[in-house]
């Protein structure tokens, strides 16, 4: 079952579940996001091919990009997208509003993890604090916005000044849900390759991680 938030003759957005896989590997295929996207499009008798324009973490949920043709896949990746997120973030944020403006490497010994290294990728990622955790035993809801799009950024970048994501496995401090942590891809902007108008695609906070930020509160 896909959660479609938008679809033309162009292009289809959908709404990814935390733990679910974007794309396949060789361990897990059956149940990725583009297997039921492929699926979709059988069902619905297109003989179309799979062409990925973004994706995310299996423990973060949002909208996913895919384009329906090869030319409108390359064309969205030259234009590039704004991308905005939901995070919950552990403890107090040092201000409202500011810039994370820190190079991101491959953490030695390490093909998963990441680490704020100055011989790394240039990478900057701008945060505004919606709610304001009151102490560090609460939660931030804060809103992102990526600059760049270097793998696992913003959980890098919120780690790296003490305030690493909810339930965050890699990189937190307290363990949580296997298949779950506190980040959201909630909004997406973009020119279409056809009609050039711009829009804007977005999918509200989810029920779950409402209910922990809610639950996080004095």
């Amino acid at each position: 079952m896909l959660d479609i938030r938008y679809e033309d003759e162009a292009l289809l957005v959908v709404n990814k579940p935390p733990g679910v896989l974007v794309h396949p590997t060789t361990k897990e295929d059956a149940n990725t996001l583009s297997a039921r996207v492929s699926q979709y499009f059988r069902q619905q008798d297109w003989n179309l091919n799979l062409h990925p324009v973004s994706r995310l973490d299996r423990n973060t949920s949002g909208l996913v990009v895919f384009a329906k043709l090869p030319e409108i896949q390359g064309q969205l990746i030259k234009q590039g997208m704004q991308k905005e997120y939901l995070a919950l973030v552990t403890g107090v944020l040092p201000s409202g509003h500011g810039i994370i403006d820190s190079p991101i490497a491959r953490k030695p010994g390490s093909i998963i993890e990441r680490e704020i290294n100055a011989g790394g990728k240039p990478c900057k990622t701008e945060y505004w604090v919606i709610s304001a955790a009151k102490t560090e035993a609460h939660l931030s809801l804060v809103r992102c916005r990526l600059f760049t799009g270097r793998t696992h950024q913003i959980r890098v970048h919120f780690a790296g000044i003490g305030c690493p994501l909810w339930h965050d496995n890699l990189y937190g401090k307290i363990p949580g849900p296997p298949l779950r942590h506190g980040l959201h891809a909630y909004k997406i902007s973009f020119e279409h390759p056809w009609t050039h108008t711009n829009l804007e695609i977005t999918s509200a906070l989810p029920d779950d991680l409402n209910l922990a930020w809610q639950n996080s509160q004095p």
